[in-house]
């Protein structure tokens, strides 16, 4: 017999000797006090229910105050008027009080009116005539003091009744006394599921008088109605999944009225048996694990290594997360392995940022040259990128007099002139929405309508030029000059795409792109000069002034017209 087969025997026979032994012990210790424990939640629950009747008792004195401590109660003992009774005393009244019965008893301890009432049935009923032997025995012994009242249960032939006595005196609390009020209600079945829906228990009232008490009953009452009896509460064991708690309430003479029978689902018991058995199972469990680790201790100080070496490359490798580093512990082979296999994953993820870095910066200068429409269909290798638009606006603008400034100021003052020009340009097409197409020298060209069509394109481009002039008013107030812009704007069909395969560039052709061309060179400086198509889609909104016809080089003889402002009842574009 191998080592290896001695070792998990020795083992084994260990681990079956600790379990019997953690089974025996827990079944007689831990369950006996798991019982032990839900006996006394289960006296505690009765308490409950004991406590919720007492607060019944006090809701039903509370409601005898009300109508006992009154000037109408005071005067209707008096004098007995039918008013009192039509008004106070009908079934909406007696119903909403779930009252079965009301007693007015006079100082000589007549009833001077009594109406019982069938909630169940909702109709009045005779008042019950075993009640008035009950309603004498009431304490009636200082009828001046408004807090003198009494409260218990009596026993009537239709059952036991919940029963609250006092004094009827003035709204005040005054007297002197002219009776008694009694107010009672049934302790029926409905009155018990309430009090169980008020301690959310499930609660039966057996009347002790009644001649249908099962014998497990009649048990209950002999051993609680035993003088030596330990407690007031009685708790039996049904089955594993149910205990009864049994309690006596009393009668006003101090006899068993009705027992309360409260069933407790064993909750605790059954926690107790579910802890042993995971207590058990994990024993189990830790028993197998200790067993086969001693037996593999020496290939797992190589193998689980070498495994969770493997497992977190590969998790680097499904996660392409370069940031990650695989984890080794010691100072053998493996560990030195695990620190190569970290500065391999350094240099990788130094050269992926740096490729990052790069792509990030061509993608920037892309969208710099293209549309972005058209850099995602360049960059999806699509061969030939050239769309037909049937209506976009295109602009084109002159810096009148920037030739000549040329020939006065340095280069690189005469470069920053024009940047710092253009640069205000292209935020004005941004915010506009227009793509800015090209600069060549100081002119300056933006189409509305494409790469994306839009409704009406020469609006933009209407607002984009009255904004050019105003800006480069304002250049020349920033910088001393007197530049002017000649603008042109057309109106028109165009043919977009992309030429060249080095330096290539986002460029529209068509009969549109020269007339728009024309407009501005046949332009006035600080004037915005547009086509009669370009009129046609500005002059409800925009203010324009006919020029009238003038010879365009090209197309002969054209109506023209300048653009001046935008109507004030227009409603502005880009806010």
């Amino acid at each position: 017999m191998t080592l290896r087969k001695k070792t998990l025997l020795a083992i084994g026979a260990t681990l079956i000797g600790l379990f019997g032994a953690v089974h025996v012990t827990s079944s007689t210790i831990l369950l006996a006090g798991f019982t032990r424990l839900e006996k006394r939640e289960a006296q505690r629950n009765v308490q409950r229910v004991l406590d919720a009747f007492s607060n019944y008792r006090d809701e039903l004195n509370a409601l005898n105050y009300q109508w006992g401590i009154w000037d109408e109660t005071y005067q209707f003992v008096e004098d007995g008027n039918r008013n009192y009774i039509t008004r106070n005393l009908g079934k909406t009244n007696i119903r909403s009080i779930r009252a079965n019965l009301m007693g007015f008893i006079n100082t000589e301890g007549e009833l001077v009116y009594g109406v019982a009432f069938d909630l169940e049935r909702d109709k009045t009923v005779p008042v019950p005539e075993d009640i008035s032997g009950h309603l004498s025995a009431a304490n009636q012994a200082d009828l001046q003091d408004a807090e003198n009242r009494f409260t218990g249960i009596v026993m009537l032939a239709d059952g036991p009744m919940a029963i609250a006595t006092g004094p009827i005196l003035t709204s005040e609390g005054t007297g002197p006394s002219r009776g008694t009020l009694a107010i009672g209600r049934y302790l029926d079945a409905q009155e018990i599921k309430r009090l169980g829906e008020l301690t959310h228990l499930d609660i039966t009232g057996y009347p002790v008088n009644s001649g249908a008490i099962p014998a497990e009953i009649n048990r209950a009452i002999s051993r609680l109605s035993n003088p030596d009896a330990d407690s007031s509460i009685l708790v039996e064991t049904i089955s594993e999944q149910l205990l009864v708690a049994y309690t006596l309430l009393g009668d006003i003479y101090g006899n068993p009225a009705v027992l309360l029978e409260v069933e407790i689902p064993r909750d605790i018991y059954r926690q107790g048996q579910i802890s042993l058995r995971y207590l058990i199972v994990s024993l189990i469990v830790v028993g197998i694990v200790f067993s086969i680790s001693t037996l593999l201790l020496l290939e797992k100080l190589v193998l689980a290594r070498l495994a969770h070496l493997s497992q977190d490359v590969k998790k680097i490798g499904s996660n392409s997360d370069l940031s990650r580093r695989v984890s080794m512990s010691g100072n053998d082979e493996l560990s030195n392995l695990g620190n190569t296999i970290n500065g391999m994953l350094v240099a990788l993820e130094s050269s992926t940022k740096e490729l990052a870095a790069e792509r990030e910066k061509a993608e920037r200068l892309l969208l710099n040259i293209l549309p972005e429409p058209i850099a995602d269909r360049l960059k999806l290798q699509e061969n030939t990128i050239a769309d037909n638009f049937a209506e976009v606006t295109v602009l084109f603008a002159d810096i009148v007099g920037f030739t000549n400034l040329s020939s006065e100021i340095e280069p690189a003052d005469l470069v920053r002139l024009l940047n710092e020009i253009f640069s205000r340009f292209d935020r004005l097409a941004e915010r506009h929405q227009l793509e800015k197409i090209k600069t060549i020298g100081d002119c300056y060209m933006v189409v509305s309508g494409l790469p994306v069509p839009r409704e009406n394109s020469a609006a933009p481009v209407a607002d984009m030029a009255l904004d050019m002039q105003a800006e480069i008013a304002r250049f020349n107030a920033d910088f001393s000059q007197t530049l002017s812009m000649r603008i042109g704007i057309h109106t028109g069909p165009v043919v977009a795409g992309v030429i060249g395969i080095k330096k290539f560039i986002y460029d529209l052709w068509g009969d549109t792109v020269n007339i728009a061309s024309r407009m501005e060179s046949h332009g006035i400086p600080g004037c915005i000069h547009v086509s009669s198509a370009t009129y046609e889609h500005l002059r409800h909104d925009y203010v324009l002034e006919e020029r009238g016809v003038i010879q365009v080089k090209g197309k002969g003889e054209m109506t023209t017209y300048l653009l001046q402002a935008k109507a004030a009842n227009s409603v502005p574009l880009v806010s």
